[in-house]
């Protein structure tokens, strides 16, 4: 128990995240980290050889996987059995940028299962139906597809709504980094008009012919890492019980990056209902920890008061992220005041004295999100994600020492080269047509959703 307000001496070096050991089984690489208590079993199948524009199939065919029976199960059954047996099932796409030379795109297929130590034999015959034998053609299929397919056009045109801020984020970060064109093609408004194409086209059956031949191409020629998070008397099951599974394989393709060409940058509105506006600016910046710091000045004391409070947004703020950053606004009531907002930030950021304890308060703000805790699941899954990204321990420390070294000078330094990378950058923006059509010369496309 402290004595004394925390500061940044208090923080010290962070827990070290327990070291993976992998090894060859049945084809596949079996990544083991040690866990108490809770079983944690993730099928990642490497995407770095599939087309772009395959990719929205993939991410359909992880969305239609519940409603489609087996040969030995229904959908209903099946959804059964797994809720008996496993604490938590789904199957995702996940991108990440690494942290290896170039900055690459890790895409993976995954599947992600908690259970109980004891269940481990019925969780890999379970996961291997689930996503090896679910039926993809015939007319059970094609009525899910339709159904799968009208309800997510819908939840899209209301999340456009209520979080238009994500949207627009991830649509105009696409222009910078392979991740989030990746994650824009398979949940943003390009994902939505695929979904529209498809549901104007309703050929339900060439649809089932198209995900069955992307599937067998992924599960039985990708790449496939088994991480288990476990004991070792579970990693000596599984062992045994890989070679005789769906999961097993001959020979799998080399894992890689993935790759995709992105487009040129464009500012863009979307009209939608709702009567609210999200304002986005984005632009590129080099991944560094210490510019956190930046973003919770610019946040909690700028944005704050000048957008929320001022403003009447319901909420503001900017990110710092790999290999972009960006501001945004949420349900707000303004679209060209919001912008005007944005761009008087960094001056004023600049022209701002910073004293030690304001400092003080930005730096343990900042490492408490480094710190925060996790679920047993989430924390297995962002080791994962580290050792596919090529995080080491050095790494997080350099990081860590980086923010905590931020000083006043850096802060004023930072602020003052703010203006430049914004104008650099886009806007993108969900908002209401009478403030598109008031802010339109911001824009250089606008389209109603």
């Amino acid at each position: 128990m402290l004595d004394h307000p925390l500061t940044v001496a208090d923080l010290g070096e962070g827990a070290p995240s327990a070291a993976g050991q992998t090894e060859q089984v049945a084809g596949a690489t079996v990544l083991r980290h040690p866990s108490a208590g809770s079983l944690y079993l993730n099928f990642y199948y490497d995407l770095g050889h599939v087309a772009p524009e395959d990719l929205p199939y993939l991410d359909l065919l992880t969305d239609v996987l519940d409603e489609l029976d087996t040969p030995t199960h229904t959908a209903q059954q099946l959804n059964t059995l797994r809720s008996t047996w496993l604490g938590d099932s789904r199957v995702l796409l996940d991108f990440w940028t690494g942290r290896q030379e170039g900055a690459p795109c890790h895409a993976k297929l995954t599947m992600s299962l908690s259970l109980l130590e004891r269940s481990l034999q019925k969780a890999v015959e379970l996961g291997g139906e689930w996503l090896y034998d679910t039926q993809l053609t015939g007319p059970a299929a094609e009525a899910a597809f339709a159904r799968v397919l009208s309800q997510q056009k819908l939840n899209m045109e209301q999340q456009f709504i209520q979080q238009g801020n994500a949207y627009a984020a991830v649509r105009a970060s696409a222009h910078y980094n392979v991740e989030n064109a990746a994650s824009e093609r398979c949940s943003g408004v390009s994902y939505y008009r695929f979904l529209c194409d498809l549901l104007e086209k309703a050929d339900w059956a060439g649809l089932g012919a198209k995900l069955e031949t992307l599937r067998a191409q992924v599960l039985q020629h990708a790449q496939l890492t088994v991480s288990l998070h476990g004991s070792e008397q579970a990693l000596d099951t599984l062992r045994t019980l890989l070679p005789g599974s769906r999961f097993a394989a001959q020979e799998r393709d080399a894992a890689q990056p993935y790759a995709e060409p992105l487009t040129p940058p464009v500012n863009e509105a979307f009209i939608i209902d709702g009567g609210v506006n999200y304002a986005v600016q984005v632009w590129p910046m080099e991944r560094r920890s210490d510019r956190k710091v930046l973003a919770r000045v610019m946040s909690y004391e700028y944005l704050w008061h000048n957008i929320r409070e001022v403003g009447g947004a319901y909420g503001t703020g900017m990110l710092s992220s790999d290999g972009v950053e960006y501001l945004y606004t949420y349900r707000d009531p303004h679209l060209t005041e919001s912008y005007d907002t944005f761009a008087k930030g960094p001056a004023e950021l600049a022209a701002r004295d910073y004293t030690e304890k304001d400092l003080n308060d930005l730096i343990v703000g900042a490492v408490a999100k480094l710190d925060t805790p996790r679920k047993p699941r989430a924390e297995a899954r962002e080791l994962d994600r580290q050792y596919f990204c090529g995080i080491t321990e050095a790494m997080k420390a350099a990081d860590r020492k980086a923010l905590c070294a931020v000083d006043a000078a850096l802060l004023k330094e930072q602020a003052a080269g703010l203006a430049d990378a914004m104008a650099a950058g886009v806007k993108v923006t969900f908002g209401s047509r009478d403030a598109v059509e008031t802010a339109g010369s911001l824009f250089d496309r606008v389209e109603t959703l």
